[in-house]
Parts: C-alpha cells; sequence; structure tokens
C-alpha cells in the first residue's frame, strides 16, 4: 500500500531520475503541485565499510534518485504544538509530503501531532531523545542511549495510532548537527537503520526572518542542484516562511519529492514493532560501551551528565512553547 502506484510516481534508489514535467491528477489548491509527492526510495543496506547506509551531499554522495531540480523536504526538532499545525496546514495545501526527523522529548510530550503527521502521510524518523549539540561529545552508551529511546519516543507515540499511521515509521536516523561518527554508524547499520543528512539548508534555525529563510533556501538549492533540505518546524518563522518558499521553488522548476524507505528497507519489520529490531551480527563495542564493562566510572558519570542537561534544554523549551501557547490563548480572549 505504501508503494502503490496510486501513492504517485515512486523513484528507487539507484536510479537516475531528473525532474519530469508533472503529469496525473494536480493539487485542487495548488496547480503547480501534483496531487501526488512523488517518492525517492531509501535503502539500509549498509556500505562496503560497514558504515549505515548514508544520504545528503553536505557529507555523503548524493542520493541515487534526486535530479538536479528535485527536492526532498525534511523537517526536524518538532513536533512543536505552535508550529507543527500550521506547517501541516501547509503541505497539505500544497499536497506535499515530507520526511519528520523527530526529537524524543517532543514525540513522548505531543504524541497526538506525531500521528497527525503519520495520518497526512509524512514518513517519520528520529533525531535523537534531547538532541544533544553532538553526539561526539557523549560516550557511546551515552549516544546509543539518545537514539534508542529518540526511537522508543516515537514508537510509543504511534502506539495507540492505527496500522497504517504505525507504518509511517521510517528506519531513518539524523545526527543533531550532522556530527556522525564511525562507531554510531555502524552500530546503526547492525540495527538496519539509514543516516539521512543534507545537500542543503536555509538556517531557519536562527533568528531571521522568513523572506530570509526563503532566499537561503533558494540560493543553496541553486548551488547543491537541488537535493536534500533541512527545514525546523520548532520555530515559528519557518511557518511564516513555508507557504511562499514552497510556491516559488515550484515556479523556479523544482520537484518537490518525499523520501520513504524502500520495500527492501522495511522487510521484515512489523508496524508498531521496535523499528531497531534484531542486530544483524553480534558487535562487541555494544558490550565494550556498556555501563557495566565500558569506560571508567567519571566517563560514564560525564555521559549521563550530558543526557541530563540535554534533556533539561528540552524541557526549557517545551515549558516555555506551553507558556507561550498559554499567553496566545490569553490574548485572544482578551481581544474578544
Amino acid at each position: 500500500m505504501l508503494f502503490a502506484a496510486a501513492a504517485g510516481l515512486t523513484v528507487a534508489a539507484g536510479q537516475a531520475a531528473a525532474a519530469e514535467p508533472q503529469t496525473g491528477p494536480m493539487c485542487p489548491t495548488d496547480p503547480l503541485a501534483p496531487l501526488h509527492t512523488p517518492k525517492v526510495q531509501i535503502d539500509v543496506q549498509p556500505r562496503t565499510d560497514g558504515s549505515a547506509a548514508s544520504y545528503g551531499g553536505m557529507q555523503y554522495k548524493r542520493t541515487p534518485g534526486l535530479g538536479p531540480k528535485d527536492v526532498a523536504l525534511t523537517i526536524d526538532d518538532g513536533p512543536n504544538p505552535q508550529v507543527t499545525p500550521k506547517v501541516l496546514t501547509i503541505l497539505a495545501k500544497h499536497c506535499l509530503k515530507v520526511t519528520y526527523f523527530l526529537v524524543g522529548w517532543y514525540a513522548h510530550a505531543y504524541p497526538g501531532l506525531v500521528r497527525q503527521e503519520a495520518d497526512a502521510g509524512h514518513f517519520i524518523g528520529t533525531h535523537t531523545f534531547s538532541h544533544p549539540d553532538n553526539l561526539r561529545r557523549l560516550s557511546a552508551a551515552a549516544a546509543q542511549d539518545e537514539i534508542v529511546k529518540g526511537f522508543d519516543a516515537a514508537e510509543g507515540a504511534l502506539a495507540s495510532g492505527t496500522p497504517a499511521e504505525k507504518a509511517q515509521l521510517a528506519p531513518f536516523f539524523r545526527f543533531p548537527g550532522l556530527n556522525d561518527t564511525k562507531d554510531l554508524s555502524q552500530w546503526l547499520a547492525q540495527r538496519r537503520i539509514a543516516v539521512v543528512g543534507a545537500d542543503f539548508g536555509a538556517n531557519d534555525w536562527l533568528n531571521i526572518s522568513p523572506a530570509a529563510i526563503e532566499h537561503r533556501a533558494l540560493v543553496e538549492a541553486a548551488e547543491a542542484h537541488g537535493g536534500i533540505l533541512i527545514l525546523h518546524d520548532s520555530h515559528m518563522h519557518t511557518a511564516e516562511a513555508l507557504d511562499d518558499l514552497i510556491t516559488t521553488f515550484e515556479q523556479d522548476g523544482y520537484r518537490f519529492v518525499q523520501l520513504v524507505p524502500s520495500p527492501a528497507a522495511m522487510a521484515g519489520r512489523t508496524p508498531g514493532a521496535p523499528i531497531l529490531g534484531a542486530v544483524a551480527a553480534a558487535d562487541p563495542r555494544d558490550a565494550a560501551a556498556s555501563p557495566a564493562k565500558g569506560a571508567g566510572l567519571l566517563d560514564r558519570v560525564l555521559g549521563q551528565l550530558k543526557i541530563w542537561a540535554g534533556r533539561l534544554v528540552a524541557f526549557g523549551h517545551w515549558l516555555g512553547a506551553e507558556i507561550g501557547h498559554l499567553w496566545a490563548q490569553g490574548m485572544a480572549k482578551l481581544r474578544h
């Protein structure tokens, strides 16, 4: 069902596919967009050096299947109760499907938004539990814990969803700050998880205007010849920029596509079951990284402190969002 022809054009990774004129039914609320977003399939087959299948030209080879005018929109750091609903509305207006990379803390706090994303046909990847800035600074055990708990949170959010919603959880992971490590990449490879990086961004994580976000995205898209675009639905200015950004890209001849897991990537995986699954082969690094047998006591303590510091930051972001939401509701009541 996920890859049926009725869902739109599917391009398997490994095939060259330049942007093509839109054919078939068009989006009723966006005459420049197709009704069904074309899909580019991503596999999870590890690379020859044992590291995870990795995509995005900023660090890795360009994603097979992405043409020079194709843009795969990906959205990080949510869900956010103020921003995510607005982003979902804009995406629906353009009949555009994307791939989300969720922070586990927020997925746990706002499971209904995760299910809304999945119900709308967006695929769900993960981005750690508390979004530490750089997993390289954590011990192996602490970094793995962040990844595992991020997937656990996404799975928990979808646990009460429909089978179709659960099937939208993809074996995709994005490193915070794109700061990967060889050991973590190999650890992910053994769990059949693909690493998704990027080809370009828009600096929307900075405190810049919607117009500046749109301009930066267009400039970087031209330099990168399209590819995987990172945006963030943790900032309202991203939502404010998104409608015009999508339209301008379409007017400039870009074609939006959606990154989706290939059938091979989902083989043996049951919707609702843990996405990390069984380890493909015994990895001595797992035992070496465990708290009981791994680094010294000081390293383990420092690793845990860094995790909790990240979670406190995430909690602060959540609390700020809640206060902002209550403030907006109060101001709306005063106006009426």
